[in-house]
């Protein structure tokens, strides 16, 4: 068997992270009714804030 060596990620650009958070917001605003698109948006707006303070402290200014 062959292994493959691990290789360290490279985080995204924020710019990545907000194109995602928008292209889910839309499907959400485009697909759901009003309950699912309400629980949504408030759980994209948690699930993307927790990742931004997680990764937070690793700025360095």
């Amino acid at each position: 068997m062959s292994e493959t060596p691990h290789t360290e990620s490279t985080e995204l650009s924020s710019f990545a992270y907000i194109a995602v958070f928008v292209i889910l917001f839309t499907i959400l605003a485009v697909f759901a009714d009003l309950f699912t698109f309400i629980l949504g948006t408030v759980g994209l707006i948690v699930t993307f804030a927790a990742f931004y303070r997680d990764n937070s402290h690793d700025d360095h200014h």
